[in-house]
Order: C-alpha cells, then sequence, then structure tokens
C-alpha cells in the first residue's frame, strides 16, 4: 500500500490541535468568568447586579464547551470518505490506514468515549463511510461557527456590563 500525501495526515494534526485550544479556552473563559465575578462579590465587597452577568457567561461558556466536542466529532480525514470525487476518497481512506492508530483511535475516542470501539479497527472501506454518515447527519461544523458569531458578541457585552458596573 502507497502512503498518501502527508497533507492531510499535517491538516488532521492542526484540527487536532485546534480543537485542544477550543477546548482550553472554554475552561480558562468558564471557570475565570466563574473566578473574577465571585471575587468582586466576595473579595472586593462590590454589589451590583451587573456583575452576576460574568457568571453567567461562565455558565454559558462551560455549558457552550459541548458545542466543541460535538464540532469536532468526526475529524475532517473522515469527511473526505464522504466526498464524490473517487481520488480524494482513496487519498483519505489511505491516509486512514498508514495512521490507523492515531486517526481511528480519535474518531473511537469522540465517538465511543471509554467503551469498547474495536469494530472501528476492522472497517473496510465502505462500512467505515457508512458509520461516518450516521455521524455526520447533522452539520456541527456549521452551527459551530453560526454559534461562535453569537457567542463573541455576546460575550463582549458581558464584560463591558461587568466593567460598566465596576465603574459606576
Amino acid at each position: 500500500m502507497k502512503v498518501a500525501s502527508s497533507h492531510l495526515y499535517e491538516e488532521f494534526l492542526k484540527e487536532k490541535k485546534t480543537n485542544r485550544r477550543f477546548e482550553l479556552a472554554g475552561i480558562y473563559i468558564g471557570y475565570g468568568a466563574y473566578v473574577i465575578s465571585l471575587g468582586i462579590v466576595f473579595w472586593f465587597k462590590r454589589e451590583n447586579p451587573l456583575f452576576s452577568a460574568m457568571f453567567f457567561l461562565g455558565l454559558f461558556t462551560r455549558v457552550s464547551s459541548l458545542m466543541i466536542g460535538r464540532v469536532f466529532l468526526v475529524p475532517k480525514v473522515f469527511l473526505q470518505l464522504l466526498s464524490a470525487n473517487h481520488a480524494e476518497k482513496e487519498e483519505a481512506w489511505e491516509i486512514i490506514q498508514a495512521y490507523k492508530e492515531e486517526i481511528i483511535g480519535r474518531l473511537a475516542g469522540n465517538i465511543f468515549g471509554w467503551n469498547d470501539s474495536s469494530e472501528l479497527y476492522s472497517m473496510d472501506q465502505e462500512q467505515m463511510i457508512e458509520f461516518v454518515k450516521k455521524y455526520t447527519v447533522t452539520d456541527w461544523r456549521r452551527i459551530g461557527k453560526i454559534f461562535l458569531m453569537f457567542y463573541i458578541p455576546l460575550s463582549l457585552f458581558v464584560i463591558y456590563l461587568t466593567i460598566y458596573a465596576w465603574f459606576s
């Protein structure tokens, strides 16, 4: 079996790193907002209802972290298996087979968690395509981008409210 270009593999590694960064950002922003809101109220003894907005930003961010899991559930290399172009399908399958432990292991960990995922490693190309189709019915990547367009202005507004409450 010839090994396809490493472009897809590099893209997989970049996607893995991006996923980790979003997860860490969700943790830091979420818990950071909790600490800031509780710190303002209990350490600085400031009482303004607008400070609770920061607490709710933390809560909203932690709940929103569930979106990160859905967006990165199926790595892009598997999405290329659904391509209409036969050459792209074959290239994706070659990369999946060349780095089977890492790439299928990532998919298995995302979907099955700690449960037994051994069946995933023995699937042929057609079975894998059907399996991926089942988990990509909803375009979570697009939903995640739309969600981010709402999350960023909302979080900036909450930060503004907190600063406004501090100086008023």
